[in-house]
């Protein structure tokens, strides 16, 4: 294995087996990572590559592109106070359509209003030149201003991160490319095709190499997982996406190329460092905070639910314990009342024998009763 360096102020390149590769941060890397946008604009952004981008786009939208041009990717804004804005990749077709292409990694909750902006943009843009040329030309015979005949315009965003048009996704023929245009929302008859809003779900494709059917799926399979490969899959060795592989190796971009792209590529891992050891810390503090307010939320909890089970089993054991207290305390007062009975029937018994025994002695009912202070009908019934 034949190794050779070479110390450029981009960092090391490295060249094993005839193949160079470049050193970033430790790693070996062969190919630019195009979900990082400054890699997409290096490789399918700058002039020589508008063959592969008319094969990508041809692929990627169904159009039938013969001929791409680059144009000034920065517009400016509507208005003097608001700032410009640049895309990507911005190019024309031989019939004038426009693509304007973006790479997308960060997550906005108002991205697809933002594709709509860009394509007001782009449509005043469009508009200018029409009008100059019209009124340079047909204008000048006519004297009638420009017809508002737009070109179609796509606005292409390639979004790296989870996003809406994965909910329908399984509704769809092709679920990983949504397109959005002017229609009849009860008749779905289209308001032309001026303006296309293309929005391709690279984060929900998730396909393996060997798992790749149609060239679409190459060209998503390449633009998110070339930078991890070392080699171009061979399936597409021969192909119009071999030559993506080609302008994609880093030893062939300029030194000063090589190294904005070295630079940012630093700084984005950088970040995405800081952020994922701020997420790690928030992370851990929230267990804290969720560990401490757990067990007090649980100690509350258990004291309420051991409050509750404690009346429920004190029911239980009361009643339990009230049916033993209740028969011993019974068996008491019954003993007690049986006796108290017993000796108030005895004597019941022996005051009526007493009276028998006066009455026995001559003595009259009225008598006895007088006598003992008891009433006469009870006396009567007692002798009888």
């Amino acid at each position: 294995m034949k190794q050779k360096s070479d110390k450029t102020p981009t960092g090391r390149l490295v060249e094993i087996d005839g193949i160079t590769y470049q050193f970033i941060q430790g790693k070996l890397y062969r190919y630019a990572d195009l979900t990082f946008d400054k890699g997409f604009k290096i490789v399918l952004g700058c002039p020589g590559s508008e063959e592969v981008l008319k094969h990508l786009l041809n692929s990627l939208l169904g159009t039938s592109i013969v001929h791409l041009e680059y144009r000034n990717t920065e517009h400016p804004g509507m208005t003097e106070e608001e700032r410009s804005s640049r895309f990507d990749v911005y190019c024309e077709d031989e019939t004038g359509s426009c693509f304007q292409v973006e790479m997308q990694n960060w997550s906005q909750k108002y991205f697809y209003k933002r594709a709509i902006y860009y394509s007001s943009l782009v449509l005043m843009d469009q508009a200018a030149k029409a009008q100059r040329e019209y009124k340079e030309t047909i204008g000048r015979k006519t004297g009638k201003g420009w017809d508002y005949n737009f070109q179609p315009l796509y606005v292409v965003s390639i979004l790296n991160f989870n996003n809406w048009t994965s909910k329908n996704a399984q509704a769809k023929h092709n679920p990983y490319i949504s397109t959005y245009r002017y229609v009849d929302i009860e008749t779905k008859e289209e308001l032309g095709n001026s303006t296309n809003l293309v929005f391709i779900d690279l984060h929900g494709f998730n396909k393996k190499e060997d798992e790749c059917e149609t060239m679409q799926d190459f060209w998503m399979y390449s633009i998110k997982n070339m930078h991890s490969l070392l080699t171009c899959p061979a399936k597409v060795v021969g192909t119009e996406i071999e030559d993506l592989y080609v302008k994609s190796e880093l030893a062939k971009m300029t030194v000063e190329q090589r190294k904005k792209y070295e630079t940012d590529i630093m700084t984005r891992n950088d970040i995405l460092n800081s952020i994922a050891e701020q997420l790690e810390d928030a992370r851990a503090e929230a267990e804290k905070i969720g560990l401490a307010e757990g067990l007090a939320r649980g100690m509350e909890e258990g004291l309420e639910q051991g409050i509750q089970q404690g009346i429920q089993q004190g029911v239980a054991q009361g009643i339990a314990q009230g049916m033993a207290q209740g028969m011993a305390q019974g068996m008491a007062q019954g003993m007690a009342q049986g006796m108290a009975q017993g000796v108030a029937q005895g004597r019941a018994e022996e005051k009526a024998d007493m009276i028998r025994l006066m009455h026995s002695k001559g003595m009259s009912a009225e008598a006895i009763s007088e006598l003992i202070e008891l009433n006469l009908e009870e006396i009567k019934a007692i002798l009888n």
